[in-house]
């Protein structure tokens, strides 16, 4: 990809994923640039025909930098990018977060429930078991997987002899939203940030209720009608409690999970939950009902 000329992002570089970046002058008043590596999802990564690319930017460029760059390049698709956030490193980031040489940024589109500020919470780095499957947190029971969900496994993930209730949420594959008819669903995520996040999940619900005991997997890849594609277990002491992390555990997935739902209709059309089959869509009256009560009813997750 030729330079940008007569902008402040002339020193700039790209190059799509397997190609190497070309070294870029810094900005005036930098003293060195900084390499970033790009990572896109769903419909972003459709709408950009890359699902990553280098940039070499200038030294003080902030994570709002990247978006600003891509949406200059592809100036049709500001709108879609203007909706995503930010992450640094596996990480929601401030778009005024400073950027560090080295450092990954991915552009977050919708997810099918919404957005809002993740909490924080530290929790152990994520591992790889079986083929498929990212795994994070205490014992690997947040974890994202292509392969079928297991009830008994994530009730055996949480259940101890001090607990007297187990709650177990399922979200599946319906066949209708309204009138229409879904064929199948597919789910993308952003791996390993997804596992992480459904950890940090599980632990705030574990502190907002002592003594609860948290389990989340998911699934990627293809869905079909009926299967589960969200499990949720939450173990305490007494029915209310677990009701309740359950609850907050499962909404709070569907806010902040880098995890993507895109549904197949019967009549051939194909939409990306949250943001629709045009970015035009995301703010109108379909996808804000598919981004909210209607989401999870279409491909599981409350």
């Amino acid at each position: 990809m030729t330079q940008p000329s007569g902008s402040s992002t002339a020193g700039w570089a790209a190059a799509r994923e397997g190609q190497p970046a070309k070294p870029g002058a810094a900005s005036a008043g930098s003293s060195r640039s900084l390499r970033v590596r790009v990572r896109l999802f769903a419909v972003v990564a459709e709408r950009l025909g890359t699902r990553q690319l280098e940039l070499v930017v200038p030294g003080g460029a902030r994570a709002a930098t990247v978006r600003d760059e891509l949406a200059r390049r592809a100036p049709a698709q500001r709108g879609l990018l203007e909706l995503c956030r930010l992450a640094v490193n596996g990480r929601y980031a401030d778009p005024e977060q400073p950027l560090r040489d080295g450092d990954e940024v991915a552009l977050i589109p919708p997810v099918s429930g919404g957005a809002a500020d993740p909490g924080p919470a530290e929790v152990a780095a994520p591992g790889r078991g079986e083929a498929g499957r990212v795994a994070a947190g205490e014992d690997g029971r947040f974890f994202v997987t292509a392969a079928p969900l297991s009830l008994d496994e994530l009730f055996r993930a949480v259940a101890r002899d001090d607990h007297g209730a187990v709650v177990l949420f399922v979200g599946i594959t319906r066949r209708f939203t309204g009138p229409r008819e879904t064929r199948r669903l597919e789910y993308e995520a952003y791996l390993p940030m997804a596992a992480e996040e459904l950890a940090r999940i599980g632990a705030e619900a574990e502190a907002r209720w002592p003594g609860v005991r948290v389990a989340i997997g998911h699934r990627t890849g293809p869905v079909a009608i009926g299967e589960a594609s969200v499990v949720v277990a939450a173990a305490a002491p007494h029915r209310p409690d677990a009701f309740a992390a359950a609850r907050y555990a499962i909404d709070a997935l569907k806010v902040r999970a880098p995890i993507w739902k895109r549904e197949h209709y019967a009549d051939g059309r194909v939409e990306w939950v949250g943001v629709g089959t045009d970015p035009a869509t995301a703010a109108g009256p379909e996808a804000a009902g598919a981004a909210g009560g209607e989401a999870d009813g279409t491909g599981g997750g409350g």
